[in-house]
């Protein structure tokens, strides 16, 4: 799939020209002010814009390439770049209150132009120049300013937002064209092997495939995928419990290592299988007694989950709600069980939320230990809802959660 073309009108709006639900938006006029105020004198050549996603099947499997169903959502991220002659990247995140700057000759070094070490926000872009460097493309130093409403270290992928704002930045800035499926590509590079973090290609796909409007069906072996609509009697709700991780250094990788090692495991006998996608439950338990019970059980729900995607996409397709919602279910119990990658406050919010009859299902969306559940919930009774479970939340942890509305968004894309 290509790269999808832009326009920009006489209005200052941007409309994505082949999509099919044309998508109308405009920077946030904090933005520009941002940019002002950290660059006097210079004026934006590209605004950039990428959504936060949220994963409402297929958690923890599209490293061991399975399929998973996502939606991207109207929470955002927006860029705004000058393009420069020298080799310099100018960074400011007012959201944070940082700026930073890095030479794109030392990428490799992970330092700022006086030699420490760059903060953990700024490894995503530098981390991105560093991918496309690798690529042979050609890349120039920039000043940037980007803000959004992507809540950081929640499981909606502000990172992946972060990440694909710079490629797309960088690819208008350079007239070059990349096939969106390579971007996404790019963006996994930079967290496994830029920032250390073993995640697969769901996030990034998503906020470079998203449609208006609908759930992804992504096979994260193929690249293959598929838009189905979400029904309008159902809203996604965010909650969010209002703790935070962070996945390096988490329990994140090294559960994904326990699935790794359990794959190599069975390959060893059988060498058609590449990861757990080739894994069947009946053959895993084949093998129960050669691993470990850490491997075990988070290969159980790797299996398990990816079969949980294949019935959703159908019970998706078929409108058929509370079905998807008990699917939902059944992934938080195995990520809780067999993952171990929940937490007491996703507990709760989970609790509180599935606790609601208008609640089809809840499970939380990215890496877990902390973060957001996400619930499919009717639409009619949205308020209700929000207001009920957040005060069961507050009542069972002694914390205010954040809860609200999302809808499925329309893919990133550049406003020049």
């Amino acid at each position: 799939m290509g790269f999808w073309l832009t326009l920009i009108t006489k209005t200052g709006t941007f409309i994505k020209t082949n999509a099919t639900n044309p998508v109308t938006t405009t920077p946030p006029r904090s933005l520009l002010s941002a940019f002002k105020n950290a660059y006097p004198g210079l004026s934006p050549d590209v605004f950039v814009r990428a959504p936060g996603r949220v994963n409402l099947l297929g958690g923890h499997v599209d490293n061991h390439e399975g399929a998973v169903i996502n939606i991207a959502i109207n929470r955002e991220i927006w860029l705004a770049a000058a393009y420069g002659t020298s080799e310099l990247v100018q960074l400011h995140a007012p959201d944070l209150g940082y700026s930073a700057m890095f030479s794109l000759k030392n990428l490799n070094e992970r330092k700022d132009v006086v030699g420490d070490d760059l903060p953990r926000w700024a490894l995503y872009p530098a981390g991105m120049a560093w991918a496309l460097q690798r690529r042979g493309l050609r890349i120039s130093g920039i000043s940037a300013a980007f803000l959004g409403n992507v809540p950081m270290r929640a499981g909606l992928s502000s990172s992946a937002a972060v990440e694909e704002i710079f490629a797309i930045a960088w690819q208008a800035l350079g007239n070059w064209r990349l096939d969106s499926g390579d971007l996404a590509v790019l963006g996994t590079e930079v967290e496994r092997e830029y920032i250390g973090v073993g995640s697969g290609i769901q996030d990034q796909f998503t906020c470079l495939h998203a449609r208006k409007n609908h759930a992804l069906w992504l096979d994260c072996r193929t690249l293959d995928y598929r838009h189905t609509p979400l029904p309008s009697t159902a809203k996604i709700v965010i909650c969010d419990t209002n703790t935070r991780r962070e996945l390096a250094g988490s329990g994140y990788t090294s559960r994904a290592q326990d699935g790794h090692a359990a794959a190599h495991t069975i390959r060893l006998v059988d060498p058609q299988v590449r990861t757990l996608r080739d894994v069947f439950l009946e053959r895993l338990a084949e093998f129960e007694a050669l691993l470990t019970p850490d491997q075990f059980r988070r290969a159980r729900h790797v299996v398990t989950e990816i079969a949980r995607v294949e019935q959703g996409i159908d019970t998706l397709e078929r409108g058929d709600l509370v079905t998807f919602g008990r699917l939902m279910n059944e992934s938080y119990w195995s990520a809780r069980d067999d993952y171990g990658s929940s937490s007491p406050a996703l507990d709760a919010m989970w609790e509180a939320a599935t606790h609601h009859e208008s609640c089809y299902g809840a499970r939380y969306s990215g890496g877990g230990e902390a973060g957001v559940i996400v619930a499919l919930v009717e639409a009619a009774a949205v308020e209700d809802f929000i207001a009920c479970t957040a005060a069961r939340y507050d009542q069972a942890t002694g914390r205010p959660g954040d809860l609200y509305a999302v809808e499925p968004a329309e893919s990133a894309g550049v406003f020049l």
